[in-house]
């Protein structure tokens, strides 16, 4: 049990991820949690209303999808992202990871604010 205080990426993401008064998608939902570390403008933020119930490129997890999104320029992260996410989600699209119960969108969600968290020096910094 942990006794620290510090609010985690995560748990900024779960605060507005299909809860009033915004209800924002998985996709939204990341990009919200990070928004300061990356400076993400809320346009952008509403932009990726379009990434979320497996709209987004590819079919993939919106989550997974938003995470991606903010690793671009940082390719030497992308990889292992993916192998971490995968190794826990088993699967990279929606449709599979909904099909195959494999995990629900509010852990994918988690899972994704978590990943990034932890491979991003910037997010330790707030």
């Amino acid at each position: 049990m942990s006794f620290s205080n510090k609010e985690t990426k995560a748990d900024i993401a779960l605060k507005y991820f299909h809860k009033p008064p915004v209800y924002y998608n998985c996709a939204q939902a990341i990009y919200k949690a990070f928004q300061e570390e990356f400076r993400i403008t809320n346009d952008e933020i509403n932009e990726c209303s379009k990434d979320g119930n497996g709209k987004a490129k590819g079919g993939n997890c919106g989550a997974y999808h938003a995470a991606l999104e903010l690793l671009k320029d940082k390719p030497e992260l992308l990889a292992e992202f993916t192998r971490r996410f995968q190794e826990k989600s088993e699967y990279l699209t929606c449709f599979d990871i909904k099909f195959n119960y494999s995990m629900s969108c509010k852990n994918l969600v988690r899972l994704a604010s978590d990943l990034l968290e932890e491979l991003t020096p910037l997010s330790s910094n707030s």
